[in-house]
């Protein structure tokens, strides 16, 4: 009965380590960029506070475009990058809603944004 319940504490204690790595290294999202309109795949994108990734593909082939994060104080951006092309962004956040956008001059504007909404 011991030797199983070793066993059974070994393994809940790699689980929880698991869980612990998973959250020390924050939340990786990923978006692609329409290959023929200003939007990205998606309008809205979820994480938990703490580092926050946003990996964005460029499936373009018309225009360039990059990924970029504002809102409570924050603005970083991501390299522009031409078809094929990946841009990256990353940055710790607070708990609130944030927007994430293309910095090329009218792609904002033409639609390229969308909603981070960052939770506890």
């Amino acid at each position: 009965m011991k030797k199983r319940l070793v066993g059974v504490a070994v393994v809940a204690a790699s689980a929880l380590a698991a869980v612990s790595l998973a959250f020390a290294g924050g939340t990786t999202l990923k978006l692609t960029a329409d290959k023929t309109k200003l939007s990205y795949s998606t309008k809205t994108l979820k994480a938990h506070a703490g580092k926050v990734t946003i990996v964005m593909k460029n499936m373009s082939s018309i225009f360039r475009h990059n990924v970029a994060i504002k809102g409570h104080g924050v603005k970083v951006k991501g390299k522009v990058v031409g078809h094929g092309g990946t841009s990256k962004v990353t940055v710790t956040l607070k708990p609130g809603k944030y927007e994430f956008y293309c910095t090329v001059p009218g792609h904002e504007a033409g639609g390229m944004k969308g909603t981070l909404i960052v939770s506890k």
